[in-house]
C-alpha cells in the first residue's frame, strides 16, 4: 500500500519531519527520503494490522509508559516498540508488509 503524502506546513510539529495517520502521511520541509518513506510505510501496516484505532491506543499507553519511566519526551518516543521496530526496518531495501505488521511485538520487552 503505498503512502498518500502530504506537504504541510505546521504538522507534525518541527521536531519531527513526518507523522503517520492511517492512510496518510503528514511531513514539512524537505521531501522525505527513502528510508523515511520505508520508516513510515511501516507504520502503514502496523496501523492496518491492529485496525488503526487499537494502534493509536497502544502507541499512546507505550509513549505514557517511556515517559513516566524516562521523565523524557524524546526518550519516551525512542522507547515506543512501533518505533524501535521502524528505526530498525527502515534500513531494509526490499520490506515484507508480513513482517512489518507484527514484528513491533519483539521489541516490547527490548
Amino acid at each position: 500500500m503505498p503512502p498518500l503524502l502530504i506537504h504541510t506546513r505546521r504538522f507534525p510539529p518541527r521536531e519531527y519531519h513526518a507523522i503517520t495517520l492511517f492512510p496518510f502521511v503528514f511531513f514539512n520541509g524537505e521531501p522525505l527520503s527513502d528510508s523515511e518513506l520505508r520508516h513510515e510505510r511501516v507504520h502503514l501496516w502496523q496501523q492496518l494490522v491492529l485496525l488503526v484505532l487499537p494502534f493509536y491506543l497502544l502507541y499512546l499507553l507505550f509513549w505514557l509508559y517511556g515517559l513516566l519511566r524516562f521523565r523524557n519526551q524524546m526518550r519516551a518516543y525512542r522507547s515506543i516498540p512501533f518505533e524501535r521496530s521502524a528505526y530498525e526496518l527502515e534500513s531494509e531495501i526490499m520490506l515484507s508488509p508480513r513482517r512489518c505488521m507484527f514484528h513491533w511485538i519483539t521489541k516490547i520487552k527490548n
